[in-house]
């Protein structure tokens, strides 16, 4: 699938290209980290919050948004494999970007694996 450059370096599109899987590893880490605390809280051990369950989740959305990112760059990029990264605006630095978007959406769902499983693994209360 191809898409279209966008005409302006404010696309949405593009954007969401560039920091999708960064945005979805900050939400996965900081949800993980308000469950894993509040499961170690006094009340929280009252709600019997699941946190296994909650890393599983959080990793599966996160990855998914991030597949869904990766999969964007890759037909920005697709979409402009006629431009150089030195062409006029709108393709050139499209295609850079879409460049940006594919490394570090890769980077990315290494980081959201490996934080869903500390998640599920780590032990959640313990002292250090």
């Amino acid at each position: 699938m191809r898409l279209a450059p966008p005409r302006s370096a404010a696309s949405p599109v593009m954007w969401f290209a560039v920091l999708g899987a960064p945005f979805a590893w900050g939400v996965e880490f900081a949800v993980g980290y308000w469950v894993t605390r509040a499961s170690c809280s006094v009340p929280g051990q009252r709600w019997g919050v699941n946190v296994d369950t909650w890393g599983i989740v959080l990793m599966a959305v996160a990855f998914i948004v991030a597949t869904g990112a990766g999969l964007t760059a890759l037909a920005m990029f697709r979409g402009t494999d006629d431009a150089e990264k030195d062409d006029a605006p709108p393709p050139g630095r499209v295609h850079f970007l879409a460049m940006v978007g594919m490394t570090v959406t890769v980077l990315f769902m290494f980081v959201i694996v490996m934080t869903g499983l500390g998640i599920v693994i780590l032990p959640d209360c313990q002292q250090s």
